[in-house]
């Protein structure tokens, strides 16, 4: 299959898809939000019953581990005292026989004192037990309740869950939000290469980053069950992570912080997943984590293709090393480019490579003298013309 190059009448070819395309999905966006605006109401209601069903839930655990430890105290307690009364009592028959062969005098007084003594002591673990017993009864008690109070809060929160997936039906697809994003990219990418002007590719790049956003804290605001869209969380997806390096390739970092700390959850950092890994790096780049940046290049630092790729940049970027940034901007422009050649995929998102336009950024923002890979990376939306940028090779 021949290589397809980046030309005006590709790119002419591409745009005549993306024009109507566009608007379409703008028109399916802006319906669905309003079948949801509909149920906003309801669904905040909902989820907010919702968690309150989890809380409730947690609670009615607690108190059943709680009583289920307590009865098991009492349990290993009662347990004891049985084994010591027992001790005690054949102690007490053995001073008896003791006592009746002695007959009346010092030896059989001592004997009995020392009896009486014992039988104190029966008598104080008698009554412990009785106390024991009460409160192991109560224990049992909270444990029923605590169990039954369980079962019947995951029976309501299934219900809700069941009502959740009818209301969820009226909102907006999260994939709608996504490919309508990396279409509006995709149109920006390819009128920019026609016409060059930077300012409106920006404009229209921030329309495809908000709604990234706006799908993202729909997401983290418990509209969306994340079982059913486990694709769209954590990174994972093309669009959100091509929308995060966007926010830096248009020079917004705090935009990219934010979107950053939306679409990201520590305990989702499967970083073996490309698009997951590439979020991480400039997350943790973004936040000045250097050490923790480390470790992650550190883990992947064999990786090879695209993920490598990523590696070498970032770790020329922590280095300071302009050579290891251009050998990663070369392989992420060459092997993203080919990627995006696939007729599945929104074919113009990869005319202008909006990752290694954001990495060319920050390395000079670093100072570092970085050449550009070629004409997916360019100079115009990079840096402008005082900035210096060295050229291709």
């Amino acid at each position: 299959m021949a290589k397809t190059e980046l030309s005006g009448a590709y790119v002419t070819g591409l745009l005549a898809d993306l024009e109507p395309r566009v608007p379409r999905l703008a028109a399916e966006l802006d319906e669905a939000r309003t079948r949801a605006s509909r149920v906003d109401a309801e669904l905040s209601t909902l989820l907010r019953r919702i968690d309150e069903a989890r809380r409730a839930l947690t609670a009615h655990e607690k108190a059943s581990e709680q009583a289920a430890a307590a009865l098991a105290a009492h349990n290993a307690r009662t347990a004891s005292l049985h084994q010591e009364t027992g001790a005690l009592t054949r102690r007490a028959a053995e001073l008896k026989l003791e006592m009746g062969r002695e007959g009346e005098g010092p030896v059989h007084a001592r004997l009995r004192r020392e009896r009486a003594k014992l039988l104190v002591q029966i008598e104080d673990r008698e009554q412990e037990l009785k106390g024991l017993e009460a409160a192991a009864g109560a224990a049992r008690a909270r444990l029923t309740a605590a169990e039954a109070g369980a079962a019947a809060e995951k029976d309501r929160r299934q219900q809700l869950v069941l009502e959740l997936d009818r209301l969820q039906t009226q909102l907006p697809r999260p994939h709608l939000y996504l490919e309508f994003a990396e279409s509006v990219a995709a149109r920006a990418h390819c009128r920019f290469f026609l016409d060059r002007d930077p300012e409106a590719w920006e404009r229209e790049l921030r329309v495809a980053i908000g709604l990234v956003a706006e799908l993202h804290r729909e997401l983290r605001a418990g509209k969306y069950r994340l079982d059913r869209h486990s694709d769209v969380v954590g990174g994972r997806a093309t669009a959100s992570v091509e929308a995060l390096y966007a926010a830096v390739a248009v020079g917004d970092t705090p935009l990219a912080r934010e979107l950053f700390a939306t679409m990201t959850d520590p305990a989702l950092r499967l970083d073996h997943i490309p698009n997951v890994l590439r979020a991480w790096c400039l997350g943790l780049w973004l936040e000045g984590d250097g050490a923790e940046l480390s470790a992650l290049l550190a883990r992947h630092r064999f990786d090879q293709g695209l993920a490598g790729g990523y590696v070498e940049a970032f770790g020329g970027l922590q280095a300071r090393d302009p050579r290891r940034v251009t050998a990663g901007l070369r392989s992420i422009a060459k092997l993203e480019w080919d990627a995006w050649q696939d007729p599945r995929l929104t074919r113009g998102a990869g005319v202008v490579n909006v990752a290694a336009a954001a990495l060319a950024r920050l390395a000079l923002d670093q100072g570092l003298a970085v050449a550009l890979p070629g004409p997916t990376v360019p100079d115009e939306i990079i840096a402008g013309p005082r900035r210096g940028l060295a050229p291709a090779r």
